[in-house]
C-alpha cells in the first residue's frame, strides 16, 4: 500500500537557506494509556471538527503525516481536538 503524503506548512529554511531535510513526520495521536492513532484527510481552514477515525495501529499508508509540530498543530485546531501527542517516526 502507497504512503500517504507528509505534509509542512512551514517556510522555515536550514542552514544556507536551504529546505530543511526531512527527518520524520508527526502523527497526531490520543493521550490515553491505549494509544489510538486520528486518521483524517488534510483538513481545510474551515474546520473539519470531529471528522476524524481512531486507528488501533499504526498504518503510514492510512495516517497523515506532518512534516512539523507547527503543522500537527493546526491540524488538531481543525479537528476540533482538544487534547492530542505528536508520536514522531
Amino acid at each position: 500500500m502507497a504512503r500517504m503524503t507528509i505534509v509542512s506548512y512551514s517556510t522555515g529554511n536550514g542552514a544556507g537557506g536551504k529546505p530543511k531535510r526531512q527527518t520524520g513526520a508527526f502523527y497526531l495521536a490520543t493521550t490515553t494509556d491505549l494509544v489510538q492513532f486520528y486518521c483524517f484527510e488534510e483538513p481545510g481552514e474551515d474546520g473539519s471538527a470531529g471528522k476524524f477515525t481512531l486507528l488501533d495501529q499504526f498504518d503510514r499508508g492510512r495516517l497523515l503525516g506532518a512534516g512539523d509540530k507547527a503543522t500537527a498543530k493546526v491540524w488538531a485546531k481543525r479537528l476540533g481536538l482538544r487534547s492530542w501527542t505528536y508520536v514522531r517516526i
